[in-house]
């Protein structure tokens, strides 16, 4: 193990219980204290005051942290009467001293030093009870300087542990934020996927129930032409079958590779062709003048053509007219169809409607929906240069039925 791990080991230990500390803090102030009254030129007997100088003060050390203060002047008053009656210093001026620290540590600056000057004075007015110094020996100044080197550790490790706190809490409000951050790509990845599945089964479903109930419509009156029906359900299935290959395959690979066969722009004809034989009697028309785009834009746009058609092939009469238009900044697409007297005047759910919105939005555009009971009605514009807004959660109706 490296020197730094042994150090964090360390350190992590002691931090897992402060008893620990309070411990290692009180036998090492206890142990100074008797070595430094060993070295003393002074006579050090042992005698029961300081045997039991040294348990009171290893006692309040051990308790620092519940009541520092209160501790503090137990602490000075003891040394005191220690001073008046038996002439000599006791050990509980050092640990007066670590109470001075753990209490300057909790209060502000100012406060801290107001402590320090006054626990300072009472230790100089002991020192003046020592017959060694009672004459004024400049070395009764000396508590002056324990007093201010006990703020100023104080103060260090107060400065020290604020910044300490304020690195953890970056450190912790920047991994919430990665979480936040991660939770946000994997939702919009969910309704990315979802937007997908919707568009692909709403469409490629709706064609093989309109055919087969077509086909099961003219199966004794007509055969061939129920035939005709089935082989188109067959092929809506077929495709639908290798679209989720697809899509299930980019989900299972991580890699950027795009799709072989994405639906794109220029599929909307065959679209348009594959509604027909649904059933569904489509006016398609083009202006402006046609152009690349990029293939998430492609893609939107296709996307929305579809399901616009599918929601017009369940809820209308059976025709639909879609106009794409090219201007200079946008794709224009509108769809209408006559809403079929059956049809609810909105979805339940609606999600057809919200994945259009999202999808327009997604390319910074914008999608509107109309209906009056009438006909219904969907305006998408893209633009081809793409502002990107937030997706929406709903998305608004007026009147007609969405899937």
């Amino acid at each position: 193990m490296t020197d730094g791990g042994v150090q964090h080991t360390v350190v992590g230990w002691f931090r897992a219980d402060p008893r620990r500390t309070d411990v290692l803090i009180a036998a090492t102030t206890i142990a100074l204290a008797v070595l430094l009254a060993a070295a003393s030129p002074q006579p050090f007997d042992a005698g029961w005051p300081d045997v039991a100088a040294c348990i009171g003060a290893f006692v309040v050390l051990l308790l620092r942290r519940r009541w520092p203060l209160p501790l503090l002047a137990i602490a000075v008053v003891a040394s005191a009467i220690h001073a008046v009656v038996w002439n000599q210093p006791s050990l509980m001026v050092f640990a007066a001293l670590v109470l001075l620290t753990t209490a300057c540590i909790r209060l502000e600056r100012v406060q801290a030093i107001v402590l320090g000057v006054a626990v300072g004075c009472a230790l100089y007015g002991i020192t003046l009870c020592y017959e060694e110094f009672a004459a004024g020996d400049e070395r009764s100044v000396i508590a002056f300087v324990w007093a201010a080197a006990a703020v100023g550790i104080a103060d260090a490790t107060r400065s020290w542990r604020r910044y300490r706190d304020s690195s953890e809490q970056a450190v912790r409000s920047a991994v919430l934020a990665a979480e936040a951050r991660t939770r946000e790509e994997v939702t919009e990845e969910r309704l990315a996927i979802a937007r997908e599945l919707h568009d692909l089964l709403a469409h490629n479903l709706s064609v093989m129930n309109v055919q087969t109930g077509a086909a099961m419509h003219l199966l004794r009156a007509d055969p061939d032409a129920a035939e005709e029906a089935l082989v188109a359900a067959r092929g809506a299935g077929k495709s639908v079958l290798e679209e989720l290959t697809q899509l299930l395959g980019v989900l299972r690979h991580d890699d950027d590779a795009p799709l072989a066969s994405v639906p794109t722009v220029e599929n909307i004809p065959t679209l348009v062709d594959t509604m027909r034989s649904a059933g569904l009697d489509v006016i398609w028309t083009v202006s402006g003048r046609p152009r690349p785009l990029a293939p998430a834009l492609s893609l939107s746009t296709y996307r929305i053509v579809q399901e616009a058609l599918t929601n017009a092939a369940k809820h209308g009469t059976g025709r639909a007219q879609v106009d794409l238009e090219w201007s200079d900044a946008a794709v224009i697409i509108s769809v209408t169809n006559p809403v079929g007297a059956g049809a609810p005047a909105r979805a339940a759910g609606g999600h057809g409607l919200i994945g259009m919105r999202e999808r327009a939005e997604t390319n910074g555009g914008s999608l509107r929906v109309d209906g009056d009971g009438e006909v219904f009605r969907i305006d998408a514009v893209l633009p081809l240069v793409s502002q990107v807004a937030s997706p929406p959660s709903s998305v608004t109706v007026d009147g007609g039925a969405s899937t």
